[in-house]
């Protein structure tokens, strides 16, 4: 059932996503935390103010939405099945519905009151990072998606290290596909800080495309 009532979803249009993903990085720059221990929600709602305003994505046709509720159709469950953190919707006319690709934004290297935590099962296997589109909670009829690590001691190359290994770690639950690990991406290579896994779901093969950004 579910695969076939994903079938009608036209897909995102793969030549957007270098525009979102350099949008993201172009926005993130000067992002900060504002205090040690900070939420992402937070983050992320200043990073959408700065998303929303930015010259070169308005000019592209996607809508951004923060915290966008995603449903299950095909369910009795009348509640949402999940909130991603950002949804870029495809304006595709009157087309309906519209193509998204969606990015679920987590934290790691954060320094609490208890000591230093990487975060990264949170981002790998917990159940609000990747797994989110593993499960195929934000993956429904789609074959990519985004993750956004906000790498809060500013360690990116430890960060991304530790993501890599942990996604090695873990080719199983993650289902990976090959070359089963992370790998610099090829949608926009010239950046040291975006990678790209891939992950064989229930009908199709799913990339993950990783930014680490430091605040």
């Amino acid at each position: 059932m579910r695969h076939e009532a994903a079938q009608w979803v036209p897909l995102f249009p793969k030549e957007e996503i270098p525009f979102i993903l350099a949008a993201v990085l172009r926005c993130s720059a000067g992002l900060r935390k504002k205090h040690a221990t900070e939420h992402e929600n937070r983050i992320s709602d200043r990073l959408r103010r700065l998303l929303v305003q930015d010259a070169e994505l308005r000019r592209r046709p996607v809508q951004l939405d923060r915290e966008a509720s995603l449903y299950d159709d095909d369910s009795d469950d009348e509640s949402p099945i999940g909130r991603l953190d950002f949804r870029f919707s495809f304006s595709a006319g009157m087309l309906k519905a519209w193509p998204y690709f969606g990015i679920e934004a987590k934290r790691l290297h954060v320094t609490f009151s208890s000591g230093w935590d990487c975060l990264v099962p949170e981002y790998v296997t917990g159940s609000q990072g990747m797994m989110c589109f593993i499960d195929e909670r934000y993956a429904r009829g789609l074959v990519s998606g985004g993750m956004l690590g906000y790498v809060f001691d500013g360690g990116i190359d430890g960060a991304c290290a530790s993501v890599g290994a942990a996604i090695s770690a873990n080719q199983e639950k993650l289902k990976t596909a090959p070359p089963f690990k992370l790998v610099p991406s090829s949608i926009l290579p010239r950046d040291p800080h975006l990678t790209e896994s891939v992950h064989a779901l229930s009908d199709r093969h799913f990339t993950i495309y990783h930014q680490f950004i430091a605040v």
